[in-house]
C-alpha cells in the first residue's frame, strides 16, 4: 500500500468550523467508490475558511483516488503519491489545538536528508515561535509537500519559513477530521 494526497478547492465555502458529521455528508458519495477500490481514508485537513481541503488515503495505487472521485463526480485539483515523513503518528495528533498547513513546492526537489538537516537547523525557530511540526507529506519526486504544524497562527508558520529562508505557496489554519474508530 502507498499514500495518496487529494487536494480540493471549493468555490462555495464549506461550513466553518467543519465537523466530522458535516464532512461525512460532503463526502458521502466517495465512500463506496473508495471502499470498492480498497482505499482507506486516513484523515482530512479542512481550511478554517472552508475553501480548501487536503485528504490522505492509504491506497493500492494513486489512480485509485482519481477513479473514485470521477465515479462519485467529485471535483479535485490534484492527486499525488506521497511519503509521510512523521514527527508524530497521525493517530496521536493532538486534539483541540490550532493546526496549520503549509503547502510547499521545491525546486530543486527535497530529499529526506535535506529535510532532516533543515529541521535540525530550524530547532531554535520552532522554539522561538512555539511551533510543533507533526507530519510532512512529500511527493515521491520531492517537488511538493503538505506540512502540518501545531501553531498559534498561520502567520507564525509563515514567519518560520521566512526565518529559515524556505519558500511556501500557501499557509492556512486547518481543522483535522479523522475517521471515528
Amino acid at each position: 500500500m502507498s499514500f495518496a494526497v487529494l487536494e480540493r478547492s471549493y468555490l462555495s465555502a464549506l461550513a466553518a468550523p467543519m465537523t466530522y458529521e458535516h464532512w461525512m455528508q460532503v463526502n458521502h458519495s466517495l465512500d463506496g467508490s473508495l471502499e470498492a477500490r480498497d482505499a482507506h481514508w486516513l484523515y482530512s485537513l479542512v481550511s478554517a475558511q472552508g475553501d480548501r481541503s487536503v485528504c490522505l488515503f492509504e491506497v493500492p495505487y494513486t489512480e485509485t483516488v482519481r477513479e473514485a472521485c470521477r465515479e462519485a463526480q467529485i471535483s479535485f485539483q490534484h492527486v499525488w503519491q506521497a511519503e509521510q515523513w512523521l514527527d508524530q503518528e497521525s493517530t496521536s495528533f493532538p486534539q483541540g489545538v490550532s493546526l496549520v498547513v503549509a503547502e510547499v513546492n521545491f525546486d530543486p526537489p527535497m530529499s529526506k536528508t535535506h529535510y532532516d538537516a533543515t529541521k535540525s537547523q530550524a530547532v531554535n525557530c520552532f522554539q522561538e515561535l512555539n511551533i510543533q511540526p507533526l507530519v510532512s507529506l512529500i511527493s515521491l519526486d520531492g517537488k511538493n509537500a503538505i506540512c502540518l504544524f501545531v501553531a498559534a497562527s498561520a502567520e507564525h508558520v509563515r514567519s518560520l519559513y521566512r526565518k529559515i529562508n524556505k519558500p511556501f505557496e500557501q499557509v492556512w489554519k486547518a481543522t483535522l477530521i479523522q475517521p471515528i474508530e
